[in-house]
């Protein structure tokens, strides 16, 4: 998108954005028990899938940690022996 049609865009949207602000209603709804098990079962996969690529990548995290502060791991020094 070229620089000048983005500059007449970006009018539009505040527009359109403070419209929708400012007519807003009175909404009647709720969160069913079943929205909230599916929060949660999101939330505990992220943090499962985390966990998982840190146990993946860990050996490479310790050799970066390794020579960031300038120590070998346990693995170099098995290496060299």
């Amino acid at each position: 998108m070229s620089r000048n049609r983005m500059r007449s865009v970006i009018p539009i949207v505040a527009v359109s954005a403070g419209f929708l602000l400012v007519s807003h209603s009175t909404a009647h709804a709720y969160i069913d028990p079943g929205t909230g098990g599916m929060l949660l079962q999101l939330l505990l996969g992220g943090i499962a899938g985390s966990l998982v690529i840190i146990k993946l990548y860990w050996h490479r995290l310790r050799q970066a940690v390794g020579r960031l502060f300038g120590g070998a791991t346990k693995t170099e020094k098995a290496d060299t022996d």
